[in-house]
């Protein structure tokens, strides 16, 4: 099977959808293969605080050790990816062939071999098999299972939230909508890193402070696009 990095959007939305208890065939024998070679691991929001919970750090401090952000080629938003370390390209969490941060690893990192897609605006998420490159012995466990604690309420009103948060915010910052120089559209994206990637108390629940967050971010947009059409009229 091909990995899903390798095969058209058109593909993916063709690909069998797999619920939390369907089986599928796979087995982790903790070799670190999937942990190396990768530099498209890209974290969302809910990752940033996972990782940070878990380590009982910020997630400012997990970006300025780990991370490093750059505004997204289509979608002018910023984009987080894990900075792996050379030679071999191995994530920095991978230390003796184990993840030091299991529990709360990314949910990209989680779910595999499977990928979780939602696919229409308040739905909820379904997966598919994404494929693996491993040659071990595989054998039958359920979605629910395999992925854990991200099949909690959390986690997944946590990706649908980020779904319709970046439909939103693309909707709004692409070039054709908000005609701005490159100087305050980079201070956009840097005040959007900042507020939802960064802006967390881990002590306390996730999904009221994203809420809370994008509400303050909305506001921001609305009052740049009405100064941009008052400077147009």
């Amino acid at each position: 099977m091909k990995s899903v990095r390798d095969i058209s959007g058109e593909e993916i939305m063709e690909l069998p959808r797999l619920g939390l208890d369907d089986t599928f065939e796979f087995r982790c024998k903790a070799c670190g293969k999937c942990c190396k070679h990768r530099e498209d691991v890209i974290l969302t929001p809910y990752d940033m605080f996972r990782i940070a919970r878990h380590l009982h750090r910020t997630p400012e401090e997990i970006f300025i050790r780990y991370c490093h952000m750059y505004e997204g080629v289509m979608s002018h938003l910023p984009v987080v990816r894990i900075v792996p370390i050379p030679p071999d390209n191995a994530c920095p969490f991978l230390m003796n062939k184990r993840c030091v941060v299991h529990n709360g690893k990314p949910v990209v990192c989680r779910v595999y071999p499977l990928a979780r897609v939602f696919e229409t605006e308040g739905g909820g998420a379904t997966f598919i098999n994404s494929g693996s490159s491993c040659t071990h012995e595989s054998s039958p466990i359920t979605v629910r299972d395999w992925i854990g604690d991200v099949a909690s309420n959390e986690c997944e009103t946590a990706g649908s939230l980020w779904r319709d948060i970046i439909t939103t915010l693309y909707e709004s910052v692409r070039p054709d909508k908000l005609s701005i120089s490159d100087d305050t559209r980079q201070q956009i994206v840097n005040v959007i890193f900042t507020s939802l990637y960064l802006n967390y108390d881990t002590n306390r629940s996730f999904i009221p402070q994203l809420q809370s967050n994008f509400e303050a971010i909305k506001i921001l947009l609305d009052a740049t696009l009405e100064e941009v059409g008052d400077e147009q009229c």
